[in-house]
């Protein structure tokens, strides 16, 4: 019997070694960290241990970083370099696969489904498809069950500048997913624009849900947010916020997100007072 056993452990196909990989932005550092098995992991972005905009920064200090440049990877000589869609070194994605790199361009999420399907490719393309499955189901189902509470308000999420997401972005997805109403769509916006200021005197929304106010901006790119008129409103309708680093790659992160914005409305609607945002910054 056991030579029969060392006969067939000799002839048995060895398990193919995890490709190597390197990611050259924070949304790619999501998803590695999040699908990838941390010996897999050379190099993550500089921006991953900014705990300002990344939501792993403690995680991410295990690993060196990089600028995202082309010499970064030539110098880690990864098998798989995960980039984002408008990464600047394209152009050089012949000369790193002539030196074993190949580059996997991360395509921008429009929608829930889109961070799924995202997640569930890169998880083939690095080896995990298993994990990678598990994840995107598990995220799949809690979103899910957010979306089986009844929540009848029209909500408008709005920036410091006035930046609001219509039909067509994850955000408004997100929300349609929560099974609240999406103010900005509602009156015939697509995309990611600029709410009026207006149209908001006019037609405020039940709920404000406000991101990156809780960051330090210019007076520039914070007028809209200091704008007497929009503070009046503020201050007699109740409001929430996600945190800035929670949702701005629309991977399966947005899954977080939604439980944290679904938390703060429920609560809301279970007669816990709002606190009325501060502007101090």
């Amino acid at each position: 019997m056991l030579a029969v056993l060392a006969l067939w452990s000799a002839s048995a196909p060895a398990a193919s070694p995890l490709p190597t990989l390197v990611s050259t932005d924070l949304c790619s550092d999501l998803l590695l960290l999040s699908l990838a098995a941390p010996e897999q992991i050379l190099s993550l972005s500089r921006q991953s241990r900014n705990p300002q905009v990344s939501p792993v920064a403690q995680a991410a200090s295990a690993y060196p970083t990089n600028r995202g440049g082309v010499e970064d990877l030539l110098y880690r000589k990864p098998e798989i370099a995960l980039v984002y869609l408008g990464w600047t070194a394209r152009r050089h994605a012949d000369l790193l696969a002539g030196q074993g790199t190949r580059v996997i361009s991360l395509p921008y999420p429009r929608t829930w489904s889109d961070a799924l399907a995202s997640a569930r490719q890169i998880s083939i393309e690095i080896g995990r498809e298993a994990q990678g499955e598990a994840k995107a189901a598990d995220a799949e189902q809690r979103m899910r069950r957010l979306g089986a509470r009844s929540r009848p308000y029209r909500v408008l999420y709005l920036r410091p500048n006035g930046g609001t997401a219509g039909k067509g972005t994850y955000v408004d997805d997100v929300l349609s997913q929560l099974g609240l109403r999406n103010l900005a769509t509602e009156q015939g916006l697509s995309g990611w624009g600029r709410y009026p200021l207006e149209r908001l005197v006019s037609e405020p929304p039940d709920i404000f849900l406000l991101g990156y106010f809780d960051q330090s901006r210019s007076l520039a790119r914070s007028a809209y947010g200091r704008h007497p008129l929009f503070r009046a409103i503020l201050e007699r309708t109740p409001s929430i916020r996600v945190p800035t680093n929670a949702w701005g790659c629309g991977g399966l992160e947005l899954v977080e997100a939604a439980e944290q914005i679904a938390a703060q409305i429920d609560g809301l609607a279970l007669g816990v007072n709002a606190q009325p945002a501060r502007h101090d910054d």
